[in-house]
């Protein structure tokens, strides 16, 4: 099929803007192809680079354009009938889709060819030529006699065409480790043609870069999937200027896309160290009949599905399609085997890291760590604390979730076990991870308690600089998040044993909102009671139990010292418990629910400093001085109301004394982490 319209076939052609090398190198397996069919031991291809001109003589200016000469059969008439023929299949057999000079007018404004070649019985011949856009193939290219003239063509790639030209590697060295990339399988051949650069006069061998730091290194491994032949070839670059570790998936020796390894293998984010203590980057190319079958025309992708991990054991709508994830799969494996002994030494760093993260900071995972080995392979060298506490907690997660379905399956099978030694000695190794799981849940909420607490300390110790956010809310906030209820706030964030362990235990709490707001609770009231808990009795029985208990908190700001008769927290506290007695409960249906009596017990806390003026209205309440010093207590007959006015220091000193043996147990159990 002849073309017809060239302008609009490139317009179509596929070329992403970092990919500025491909018509180079498509240029080059031309010329790799046709020295092949030449059968030439002697090939060679020169690849020289123009670049634009400069001002600075330290700097490189941008390449514009590249010229590709070779040694090999030259366009004689079968392949210059395919040049004009649009998606030729002359070269099918080698990968060929016939779309490789469209990439070169996609990036570049014209192409220079000239080229000699003989067909049989007859002198050598010449073709000279520029294909643009305006091409006309009926009068370009005609041949002309050149006797004499050895075989060969070169293929000038001239202006180099924005994004393309600004996206392309500035120095030949890159150019140099990219086309060895792009054709490291036709390097490993023994008779793969001498390739060099040539850039402002400075001539690099191709070969010899690659037989320095790719082929001595080179490791291979064979898979299958489904039915079908897949190898690996692995290679340890020690160039410097390389950092990212790669999967590169080729097609007819050619590479395609390809895959960050550290996306995949954490222990990959960095430069490896082989044995003799050089570092390197690992690069692996597999290749396989089924991708050079599913390889796009542009070679720029396969036509089968990529998927994720998470695709890979999911069922196909082709029982013969193979997903990349798949590939990739396989592929890792043989990876980490090539480079067991440098994962290897990482993972001995990264263990000690995270003993000494553990030990310090969080001896909740203490029990993880004689499993490390089971999951150090998921933590990136560079793991910082918090992705460390992340990693930990995923894996502590996991095993909880095996622990209690292995629970529930011994449970299970335990009517059906003949063997009682054999079911008591799966059940004796369960309950000890068991009982790990149960220690290290400990310990993470003993370290919570003692954060909270230091937050507690530093909190009433600030003074009352912030005018627009009082230290009383501070409090509060760390007691229970504000303008919330019990049925929107986790139980992790609720930390009422600061005040009494008893709270703990509640039905329904509400912090700063109006009883009038509240669904559980129906009112006409405005007040707004900083924390107010109702609690049911506890009785055995189908249905719901009558409300048993109120509790009221109320926090003040520290140091306060203007307080008045008008003002006395415990008269206002009372207010507050006849205003809630007098309102409705509901249950989570929204049914009103009884109460106990009419006159519900009644629990009050004041946090607040002892200052002068409070103990003074404190006085006309008849409240009872503690005997140290620091709080007052009383019960009124009148409202059935027992209150604790309770000084802040002393909150804090008496929330210390109940939790320090578990703090001292904590310490222990860090030490000996």
């Amino acid at each position: 099929m002849l073309w017809t319209n060239l302008r609009n076939q490139v317009r179509q052609t596929s070329l992403p803007k970092w990919k500025p090398l491909i018509p180079l190198f498509e240029a080059v397996m031309n010329s790799f192809q046709a020295i092949r069919d030449a059968k030439r031991r002697d090939g060679f291809i020169q690849i020289e680079m123009e670049r634009d001109a400069i001002l600075l003589e330290e700097e490189q200016g941008k390449i514009r354009a590249f010229t590709i000469t070779d040694n090999g059969i030259g366009l004689n008439d079968a392949n210059f009938d395919s040049f004009n023929t649009a998606f030729s299949d002359h070269k099918l057999a080698r990968g060929g889709k016939g779309l490789g000079r469209f990439t070169w007018l996609k990036a570049f404004d014209r192409v220079a060819i000239d080229s000699t070649f003989i067909e049989p019985g007859e002198e050598a011949q010449r073709r000279r030529f520029i294909f643009d856009e305006d091409y006309e193939l009926e009068t370009e290219g005609l041949p002309e006699p050149s006797p004499g003239r050895p075989t060969g063509t070169a293929v000038g790639l001239i202006g180099f065409r924005e994004p393309y030209k600004g996206t392309c590697p500035r120095t030949a060295e890159q150019i140099v480790q990219k086309l060895i990339e792009h054709f490291l399988l036709v390097f490993l051949e023994d008779d793969c043609p001498r390739v060099t650069v040539i850039d402002q006069g400075l001539v690099t061998s191709v070969n010899e870069v690659f037989d320095k730091e790719f082929r001595a290194t080179a490791a291979a491994h064979e898979f299958e999937i489904k039915g079908m032949p897949f190898t690996l070839n692995g290679f340890r670059l020690t160039t410097p200027k390389l950092s990212k570790h790669k999967l590169v998936y080729s097609a007819n020796q050619r590479g395609v896309v390809s895959d960050k390894l550290e996306q995949y293998l954490p222990n990959l984010s960095t430069r490896l160290i082989d044995r003799d203590g050089n570092s390197f980057v690992y690069l692996g190319i597999v290749q396989s009949p089924y991708l050079t079958q599913h390889v796009n025309p542009a070679r720029t992708d396969f036509d089968f599905a990529s998927g994720d991990d998470g695709e890979v054991d999911q069922a196909s709508l082709f029982d013969d399609e193979i997903k990349r994830a798949e590939i990739r799969e396989e592929s890792l494996k043989c990876i980490e085997a090539d480079l067991r002994e440098a994962i290897q030494s990482i993972n001995e760093v990264k263990e000690e890291k995270l003993r000494n993260y553990v030990k310090s900071d969080a001896p909740q995972y203490k029990i993880l760590m004689k499993y490390t080995p089971e999951f150090i392979d998921k933590i990136s060298p560079n793991a910082s604390k918090s992705e460390m506490e992340t990693a930990l907690h995923r894996e502590l997660y996991q095993r909880e979730v095996k622990m209690k379905a292995e629970g529930s399956r011994i449970i299970r099978e335990a009517e059906k076990v003949d063997d009682y030694e054999t079911y008591q000695q799966r059940l004796s190794a369960f309950m000890e991870d068991y009982n790990e799981l149960g220690t290290s849940a400990l310990a993470q909420y003993i370290m919570h308690r003692r954060i909270i607490l230091d937050f507690l300390d530093r909190a009433i110790s600030l003074g009352d600089g912030d005018k627009k956010y009082p230290l009383e809310k501070v409090v509060h906030q760390l007691v229970f998040p504000m303008r919330s209820t019990s049925e929107e706030t986790a139980y992790s964030e609720q930390n009422l044993w600061m005040i009494d362990e008893r709270l703990t235990y509640h039905t329904f709490i509400s912090s700063d909102k109006q009883l009038r707001s509240l669904e559980m609770f129906e009112s006409d009231s405005q007040k707004r009671p900083d924390l107010f808990i109702y609690d049911k009795k506890l009785i055995y029985g189908e249905g719901d139990q009558p409300i048993n208990s109120i509790t009221i908190l109320e926090f003040k700001r520290p140091d306060r010292d203007d307080y008045t008769q008008d003002e006395n927290p415990v008269i206002q506290s009372f207010e507050l418990v006849e205003a809630i007695r007098n309102g409705e409960f509901k249950n989570e249906k929204g049914r009103k629910i009884s109460v106990a009596n009419d006159k519900i017990p009644a629990l009050i806390y004041i946090i607040s400093d002892i200052t002068p003026t409070l103990k003074k209205v404190l006085k006309t309440v008849d409240a009872i001085l503690t005997p140290d010093n620091q709080g007052f207590y009383g019960f009124n007959k009148t409202y059935q109301a027992y209150y604790e006015v309770i000084d802040y220091n002393k909150l804090l000193s008496d929330a210390k004394k109940r939790n320090r043996i578990f703090f001292d147990k904590l310490n222990l159990l860090m030490t000996n982490t």
